[in-house]
Formats: structure tokens, C-alpha cells, sequence
């Protein structure tokens, strides 16, 4: 393997040149999985807007994923972990550098162990919350219901210690497979995670391969219906007809986000195609051709209300990537 690609920050930045780099590093032997150059981020999250990334890069394995942060490291490249892209808005000028997404080499759910503790389940980071929620059930094991409806994968419900209806990933996480920026992997004990609210502490530099949940034993008919309630409660509440991104804001302690937005008047507002949307204040939707600055702009706006009128300053829960115009 050759990495010898230092010239890209200094004479290797026009279009050709990535398209090169890209050839090299996937058809060249660098790693076997697909390289893409100049990707609009708009395809591949679920606001539909954001410009292109540099490099999109699908490591076939964990020893793919290795030499791949070895040629970011010798190029001189930043790289980001993408995941499904619904938790995630990327600005109108895009990424630069190389944007990792472990959707074709890291989709393994397996029961490998059991004990009076529970069924230890193994899920790597690249398949999706929703596989592993339908895995629970059909294999008659409860503690993931709370995860239904939630978009997304894996590594990114672990990074983002996702939850709802009074249960986190934390809640059900006995450890987390990690490769750090040299290609080193360990496992982190929940315990020593620094998890939070929507965050478990995880640096951005590491690669999350997957997580060991720890479920239970139940009825499959009743773990099913529990999956269906929620789903239903979501589909009243959350608007799944428009793209979006989620929850744009973490609930404060006080109150939920949407109440706030919604008691400040502010549901139905627009920039642009950027809309609060109608049937969840919590929620930005993009009514069709709105720009990541539309949706920035408004989000600043539905701050600036509520901490005027409510006194409390509203927290981004949405990931925020990209350069500015």
C-alpha cells in the first residue's frame, strides 16, 4: 500500500484531482471498499439539503476502516463518521475531507451470549436501530421498544445516546467497540462511558464498530404490541410526510422543546422552504427546496424567541457539518 498523498491541502483541491485521489484509494488497493469524490451530502441525509463532501468512503471491514484512517492521517485529511444521515444537517458549501459511512461492511446482529443478566446481543454500528428493534422481537427479547420509530443506525443511536419515552441507549449498552484515529480498538465499559443527555461521550476522532445490549426475555406478541403503541404515538405526533431531522433541540429540564416553540407562536414559521413544522414545534421540515442556511437561520430564530419569552436558551440536538457560504 502507498500513502503519499500530502499534496492534496496544498495542490490537490479541484475536481479532478479528487477524482484521482478517490481511484487510488479504492481501485489502487488502499482499501477495498468504495471511495466516492464529490458527493452532494443532500442524498445521503434525511433533511435533503447540504453540499458535497470531498470523499464518501465505505470500508468493507474493520481492516478496511484501519487503512482508511492510516491514508486520512498521511493525506492530511479530517474525516467524519456518517451514518444514516437523519440526525444531521450539513451546510450549503459541504465537507471537506472524507466522510465515513459503515453501512456495507458493519451490519452483523447476533445473540452471543445468555445468562441471569439477560441475552447479550451484538449490533455493529452500521445497521440500522430499526433492524435491531425488529431483531429484539422476533427473537422474543424486550428492552429495545423504546428505539422504535427512532431513524438512524446503530453507531449513531449509541453516539447520540438516543431515547425516548423515558429510556436511553445507555439503558440497555453493556459496552462499546471503538477504533480510535490510529486504528486501535477497545472496548469501553458503559460504566466508564461519560454518557449524558443525547451524548455518551464519545470523541469524534473515534469510529464506534458496534455495542453488546443487554435484553431480557419476553413475549413476542406483547413486545410486538408495545413496538406498534409506539410507533402509532409517533405517527400522530411527528411530521413523516416532510423531510427532516428530528428533534432539532434537546429538552431542557423545565420543559419539552416543543412545548416552549409552541407556547412562543412559532409553529408553522418559515425561511425560505424551512418550516417549524405544523404538527411537532420540535421539528424543522424542508417543504421542498430549502437550504441548509434557510434551516440554520430558522433555528436561530426559534432560539432567540424562546429565550425571550421563556427565559431558557434552547440546545442543538441535530448535528451540525459543513462549511459556510
Amino acid at each position: 500500500m502507498i500513502f503519499s498523498n500530502r499534496f492534496f491541502i496544498s495542490g490537490c483541491a479541484g475536481w479532478g484531482c479528487r477524482q484521482k485521489m478517490a481511484a487510488k484509494v479504492s481501485a489502487g488497493g488502499i482499501i477495498r471498499g468504495e471511495v466516492l469524490y464529490d458527493v452532494p451530502m443532500a442524498e445521503y441525509t434525511s433533511f435533503r439539503v447540504g453540499g458535497p463532501v470531498d470523499f464518501l468512503a465505505f470500508p468493507a471491514d474493520v481492516d478496511d476502516l484501519r487503512a482508511l484512517l492510516h491514508w486520512c492521517r498521511e493525506a492530511d485529511l479530517p474525516y467524519f463518521i456518517l451514518g444514516k444521515g437523519t440526525n444531521l444537517l450539513v451546510r450549503d458549501r459541504g465537507i471537506r475531507g472524507v466522510a465515513i459511512n459503515l453501512s456495507r461492511g458493519f451490519q452483523q446482529i447476533t445473540a452471543i451470549d445468555e445468562d441471569s443478566n439477560g441475552t447479550m446481543v451484538l449490533a455493529e454500528a452500521g445497521d440500522s436501530l430499526a433492524r435491531l428493534v425488529d431483531f429484539s422481537w422476533r427473537n422474543n427479547l424486550t428492552g429495545m421498544e423504546f428505539a422504535a420509530g427512532i431513524p438512524g443506525s446503530v453507531g449513531g443511536g449509541i453516539f447520540m445516546n438516543a431515547g425516548a419515552f423515558r429510556r436511553e441507549m445507555k439503558d440497555v449498552l453493556k459496552s462499546i467497540s471503538l477504533m480510535n484515529s490510529l486504528g486501535e480498538v477497545n472496548e469501553r465499559k458503559i460504566e466508564d462511558a461519560a454518557f449524558s443527555y443525547r451524548s455518551m461521550g464519545i470523541q469524534k476522532s473515534e469510529v464506534i464498530l458496534g455495542g453488546k445490549f443487554i435484553l431480557q426475555r419476553g413475549k413476542g406478541e406483547e413486545i410486538r404490541a408495545r413496538i406498534e403503541e409506539i410507533m402509532r404515538a409517533r405517527l400522530i405526533k411527528q411530521p413523516y410526510d416532510l423531510p427532516s431531522a428530528g428533534s432539532v433541540f434537546k429538552n431542557p429540564e423545565r420543559a419539552p422543546a416543543g412545548k416552549l416553540i409552541e407556547e412562543a407562536g412559532l409553529k408553522g414559521v418559515r425561511v425560505g422552504d424551512a418550516q417549524v413544522s405544523e404538527k411537532h414545534a420540535n421539528f424543522i421540515v424542508n417543504l421542498g427546496k430549502a437550504t441548509a442556511r434557510d434551516i440554520l437561520e430558522l433555528a436561530e430564530r426559534v432560539r432567540e424567541r424562546v429565550q425571550r419569552e421563556k427565559g431558557i436558551l434552547l440546545e442543538m440536538e441535530i448535528q451540525i457539518a459543513g462549511e459556510n457560504e
